[in-house]
């Protein structure tokens, strides 16, 4: 057997370590792509932080930490005022519905008052056709009582009723009141008509007659009463 030659045996060897060499540097070259992973950051505590407060804050003026905190406390604030308004609306409200409650009342006394002096006012009474003598209902404070007074309504009765023209509507079941004030000089001054009959023409007779009556006989003091008219 032929022992290989030099020149081969050198030849296969170049070859080996060229191979060899090839895959190392594929190897080597596909090592270069691989992806690494994304660093980790890592951020360090200021020693200042952990006491409430950064070294950056600490050199901040009053004045810009004052205007900082401003935006934070200005919603505050729109509340405040707005309960502040809630509660004038509210105040003015019952304020009103007081004042209206005080009104109501005050009107109803003043209608009990009226009514009551009505009460207690002279009326005296025409019937149409004749003079009919009413007794004084109560006797008003200042006019006293007795003869006097009785003669002297029965004497301005009879004067109203001579200048009344009774207008003959047919009706029976009607009245007219008027209030009447008389002063001293016997000047009769009508004030109202407290009741109205419901014909126009029959309230209309009753005013004329005490117009034409007018001046009566002079009161002993200015006094008022009330004209009752009725068929």
């Amino acid at each position: 057997m032929r022992e290989p030659s030099i020149q081969r045996t050198a030849a296969l060897s170049f070859a080996v370590h060229l191979v060899a060499f090839l895959i190392v540097v594929l190897v080597m070259r596909q090592s270069s792509q691989i992806v690494m992973p994304s660093p980790y950051i890592v951020q360090l505590v200021n020693p200042g932080a952990v006491n409430g407060f950064d070294r950056d804050e600490r050199t901040e003026s009053p004045r810009e930490t004052q205007a900082a905190a401003q935006p934070a406390e200005t919603p505050k604030k729109n509340v405040k005022e707005e309960n502040a308004k809630d509660k004038m609306v509210r105040k003015k409200l019952i304020e009103d519905k007081i004042a209206v409650l005080a009104a109501k009342d005050a009107a109803k006394k003043k209608i009990e008052k009226l009514e009551k002096i009505v009460s207690l006012r002279k009326v005296i009474s025409l019937k149409a056709g004749s003079v009919k003598k009413t007794k004084t209902n109560a006797q008003t404070a200042g006019q006293g009582k007795g003869m006097p007074f009785d003669d002297y309504y029965s004497k301005i009765t009879k004067e109203i009723w001579q200048e009344w023209v009774y207008p003959d509507i047919g009706r029976k079941d009607i009245e007219a009141v008027i209030a009447v004030k008389i002063l001293k000089d016997g000047t009769a001054i009508v004030q109202r008509v407290e009741k109205s009959s419901g014909n126009s023409l029959f309230d209309k007779s009753a005013i004329k007659a005490l117009a034409k009556a007018s001046p009566l006989t002079p009161p002993p003091d200015e006094i008022e009463l009330g004209v009752r008219f009725y068929p």
